[in-house]
């Protein structure tokens, strides 16, 4: 059964589903979900993500996690754990780079440790294979969700990758560097908007009763009953829409929690805002082009804007959200032109061209420069972080 056919056959028996359900089921579901089964990440796939683009983004990152591990003291070996890891890229050019550069940020050659959370089966093969070579284990579907550790070898630079179906099965013994990037906005959000008579509704997803055709509608469902009472709202007129997302409020208390007893960092990179806004962003991507979400369940990439303000105000105790700031200023900070200059004098004639795109669409303001935004998450008697002073 497709996944739109099991969604209008439960509607039917049911009701409607919230848009965060439909969501969560479509990208995460193990026999059908987008993730488990058929994301395709790059230039031939649905979407494309900066470390895809080029190794610096990596690069960037790796120093500024060595210079946050040296500015907080930190005496233990650097750790990195990825949410949602794609492809394994990002993760590559993390170890790559602090193999190489390490020693001379700790004084001493680390002994590096990585954990990755993943319930992609298909991703899981890249990485272990981009990571580690050659897959020694066959890693099944039941593995990923039945397993807390599903997996663990030995890799490049002899980092320790460790694989995970939830952050919560990872210990918390040491300090990690925890990487976020594009990952919040494949989480699912709840749809709502303020009427004239009825107060706040919740968009729903519904079925046509002949067809297997899925549409929006309107419910005063109890979390829009909630919203008439929030204090940001109140003043809110007839007309106006707003989403939010209830699961990424708990990974952020997840990570502080994590943080402040262990210690370590949290970046977030991803598109959103960091205000309250009035606009409805869930949306589908196939082949890099919009397309309608309620269509194809299960073979396009659904997504939404992150809500940054969300983010900072679900923070706990003893930990601080910095910024977010633009991805361009950050990057800028961190010297991604000086590394750019001295990668293209190094490429042949052919390729700079290329090098010119990627440095273009990481940091200019009508690419991923200003859309993209990056938060940290640090313990509040930590320095503060690098690139985010002011």
């Amino acid at each position: 059964m497709s996944m739109l056919a099991h969604f209008c056959r439960r509607i039917r028996l049911t009701g409607p589903v919230s848009v965060a359900e439909l969501m969560q089921e479509v990208i995460a579901e193990p026999t059908r979900g987008y993730y488990p089964q058929a994301a395709r990440i790059g230039h031939k796939g649905d979407f494309i993500t900066a470390p895809e683009l080029t190794p610096v983004f990596g690069e960037i990152l790796a120093a500024w996690s060595l210079l946050h591990w040296q500015q907080a003291k930190y005496t233990t070996d650097i750790q990195f754990t990825e949410l949602g890891p794609g492809r394994g890229t990002l993760m590559r050019d993390l170890i790559e780079t602090v193999g190489i550069i390490g020693p001379a940020f700790l004084g001493r050659q680390p002994k590096l440790t990585a954990n990755l959370v993943e319930i992609s089966e298909q991703f899981v093969r890249e990485q272990e294979k981009l990571l580690c070579g050659e897959g020694e284990t066959r890693v099944t579907p039941t593995d990923i969700f039945e397993k807390e550790k599903y997996l663990a070898r030995t890799g490049i630079h002899k980092c320790k990758f460790r694989w995970y179906s939830l952050l919560d099965h990872i210990p918390r013994s040491v300090p990690s560097i925890y990487i976020m990037n594009e990952f919040f906005d494949a989480l699912p959000v709840h749809q709502f908007q303020k009427t004239a008579d009825k107060g706040w509704v919740e968009i729903m997803v519904d079925c046509d009763p002949d067809q297997d055709v899925l549409h929006y509608t309107t419910y005063r469902t109890g979390k829009a009953i909630a919203l008439d009472h929030r204090e940001d709202l109140l003043g809110a007129a007839a007309g106006t829409q707003f989403e939010y997302s209830p699961m990424s409020q708990r990974i952020i208390q997840t990570l502080c929690e994590r943080i402040s007893e262990s210690g370590g960092a949290a970046l977030i990179i991803d598109y959103g805002e960091n205000e309250l806004t009035s606009e409805l962003t869930f949306r589908a991507f196939r082949d890099h082009q919009q397309v309608n979400p309620l269509e194809d369940l299960g073979l396009c990439d659904l997504t939404a804007d992150v809500n940054f303000r969300d983010l900072s105000q679900s923070v706990g105790e003893n930990i601080t959200a910095y910024g977010p700031v633009p991805q361009g200023d950050f990057l800028t900070l961190m010297g991604i032109g000086e590394r750019f200059k001295q990668m293209y004098s190094s490429v042949p004639e052919e390729k700079r061209d290329a090098v010119i795109h990627a440095v273009d669409f990481l940091c200019s303001t009508d690419q991923m420069g200003a859309r993209f935004k990056v938060m940290c998450l640090a313990r509040s008697s930590d320095p503060v972080p690098f690139c985010f002073e002011s």
